[in-house]
């Protein structure tokens, strides 16, 4: 349960970007400047509760922060470890796994959670849940989501499933250019199916935003490979979770920005930390993997049939409060329906961009101090919703 290397010794992780002084000053000056300037602003909405008001201030806090801090600074906020995930109260001495790090010559990850029945055999779970976390490219961790992938775990063996959950700590831009954060994914589905011998029908794959710009990456890929009768050619999972996939590598650009004028005051200033954070994205990736994955919301020459590139069960969320994301996620899910692939789309009214994520957030903490065996279902509704669609794929195929 430490945060030890437990396999291979020679995977070489990018060192952690350098801060400079120009970044220690830009940070003070936001800190000092921006950040209270943005408070301010969040408190001038009329009619609001407090209950509001909070979150408005958390939403706006974030994208100053994105919109304005040196990337170094944010890459550096988002390391985690699992320690405070291990010695929570719910967690410290919890009869599974939590938090496992995994180093391998190719990637590096998590095994968030893993029954201790199947430690050493993650094959013989019912399920394994294979996650890709979400940032733009540009910031997080694959121990963002633990609290709702443990709470994701939590309910499947609650229902008598045994389950492993994975999730792959990808390189970050700009340190790492793209497609290098593909090259690790499929390395790590490689290990899974290859190595561990993880059944193709027991695996799933699930993710938010860039994540999920991930996984359609990787199911593209395993689709080339098949059709090309490539040697590594791999099957394809059993199911994908994209929660507000980044299907549009590019969403702001020229063919875009007529649409996004008239933007509400909160998707206009959330347009500027994505700008920033697609050319930071875009800078330097080749031609040939911007033709089949720079866009999955348009057609691409040679890219394939989505009949054949999804898993049977594909599910997608958007959010109708999301415009910079969800006309992109709609024109994918449209296309893919035409090509004959059954996805099912839930489109939540009034809700932004991951809010499932978004909501938890405010009550990972609350869920942390829960005790052992307790739960209340007041918190993370929206995970707990996924939760169910998991369980519901798992009873279907029983």
């Amino acid at each position: 349960m430490s945060d030890s290397k437990t396999d291979g010794c020679d995977f070489n992780t990018p060192a952690p970007p350098k801060i400079s002084a120009w970044d220690i000053c830009w940070t003070l000056i936001t800190l000092v400047v921006y950040a209270p300037l943005s408070v301010l602003t969040s408190l001038c909405h009329p009619g609001q509760t407090w209950g509001d008001m909070k979150e408005q201030i958390s939403h706006d806090l974030v994208l100053c922060f994105g919109r304005r801090l040196p990337v170094p600074v944010i890459q550096r906020a988002s390391e985690k470890t699992g320690a405070i995930i291990r010695k929570s109260l719910r967690y410290t001495g919890a009869p599974f796994h939590v938090a496992e790090k995994v180093q391998k010559p190719d990637f590096s990850g998590y095994w968030v959670y893993r029954d201790k029945s199947i430690k050493s055999r993650p094959q013989d779970a019912d399920l394994v849940l294979f996650h890709l976390h979400g940032g733009g490219y540009v910031m997080g961790h694959p121990l963002d989501n633990a609290p709702e992938l443990l709470l994701i775990a939590e309910t499947l063996s609650q229902r008598s499933h045994t389950v492993a959950v994975f999730s792959l700590e990808y390189s970050l831009v700009p340190t790492a250019r793209l497609p290098t954060q593909l090259t690790q994914t499929t390395a790590a589905y490689t290990w899974l199916i290859s190595e561990l011998r993880i059944n193709p029908s027991k695996l799933y794959l699930i993710g938010e935003s860039a994540g999920g710009h991930l996984i359609l990456s990787l199911l593209t890929t395993l689709y080339e490979r098949s059709v090309d009768q490539n040697p590594l050619a791999l099957p394809k999972p059993a199911a994908a979770f994209l929660i507000s996939p980044w299907v549009n590598l590019n969403p702001c650009g020229a063919d875009a920005r007529a649409r996004h004028q008239g933007l509400d005051p909160r998707s206009a200033a959330f347009k500027h930390v994505l700008e920033r954070f697609s050319n930071l994205v875009l800078h330097g990736a080749p031609p040939e993997y911007l033709k089949l994955h720079g866009s999955f919301a348009h057609r691409a020459p040679g890219r394939g049939s989505w009949k054949y590139i999804l898993p049977p069960t594909t599910w997608v969320s958007a959010g109708t409060a999301e415009p910079l994301f969800r006309f992109d996620i709609e024109e994918f899910v449209a296309a893919s329906r035409r090509d004959g692939a059954d996805v099912r789309f839930e489109l939540a009214d009034g809700r932004v961009h991951v809010w499932q994520s978004v909501e938890a957030r405010d009550q990972e903490g609350k869920f942390l101090a829960l005790a052992p065996g307790t739960d209340d279902a007041r918190l993370m509704p929206g995970y707990r919703h996924i939760a169910e669609l998991i369980v519901g794929c798992l009873e279907d195929r029983a």
